[in-house]
């Protein structure tokens, strides 16, 4: 008789029942692995192959799935690359502007003739300093100094 259980499958039971031994009847049904696809649950199989196949596929998956996020932390290290190098671009303009500044004061006698600008545009003469630049801005467009005089006296309640 061709059977496709095991001869142990076929005679555990038997075996423990002429013994006695009710409670040594294994578990599983005789042949439930008999007629599955893998090769993993046949003994007299060569399971090599099988295993080769199935552990490949497993590593194909644990490898896309650890693949998406180390392809979001390559684009996170990408976006923090660029602004690193966009603040950097932005600290050497900024260092450069006060680089020109500190010359444009140094050449001016460290801005003392913009401090004393100010001053005399925050003192009490300011109306005449403005008076006299509008003024001399309207002879050099070649009009009448009181037209500039007139402009500023507009501007200071305008």
């Amino acid at each position: 008789m061709n059977s496709p259980y095991s001869v142990a499958q076929e005679t555990l039971g038997m075996s423990s029942m002429q013994r006695g031994l009710e409670h040594m009847k294994s578990p599983v049904r005789p042949g439930p692995n008999a007629y599955d696809l893998g090769g993993a649950s046949k003994p007299s199989v060569n399971t090599q192959p099988y295993n080769n196949q199935r552990l490949a596929e497993q590593n194909q998956l644990q490898n896309i799935g650890s693949a998406a996020p180390q392809a979001a932390a390559n684009a996170m290290g990408q976006v923090r690359s660029q602004t690193a190098a966009g603040s950097d671009a932005e600290a050497k303009a900024q260092l450069f502007a006060a680089e020109r500044m500190s010359e444009a004061l140094y050449a001016n006698q460290s801005g003392s003739a913009l401090m004393k600008m100010n001053s005399i545009i925050q003192s009490p003469e300011a109306n005449k300093f403005k008076h006299d630049i509008a003024n001399g801005k309207a002879m050099a467009m070649g009009m009448s100094p009181d037209l500039g005089g007139e402009v500023a006296t507009k501007n200071q309640y305008a």
